[in-house]
């Protein structure tokens, strides 16, 4: 998986692997996408040119090490 960021003026097709139709990508947005395994002759060529730059697919977040804090008042303990 790899992020793909299209910084051209106008929109790009990135056609993922295993996928039925093409990705529209308007300017400024990211996708994360399977990119075919070999290079893409288009997709190589705009990154030369600068209009996309294609990434590494970010680590996700590692979890909060602190525990979830219930939200809510406390009970008043005048319940039997």
């Amino acid at each position: 998986m790899m992020r793909v960021t299209n910084h051209a003026a106008g929109p790009r097709l990135v056609w993922p692997r295993g996928a039925r139709a093409p990705r529209l990508l308007l300017p400024g947005e990211s996708a994360v996408l399977m990119l075919p395994e070999r290079p893409d002759p288009c997709l190589s060529a705009w990154e030369a040119a600068g209009e996309v730059r294609v990434e590494a697919e970010p680590d996700p977040a590692p979890p909060d090490p602190r525990p979830e804090r219930r939200r809510g008042r406390p009970s008043s303990g005048g319940e039997p």
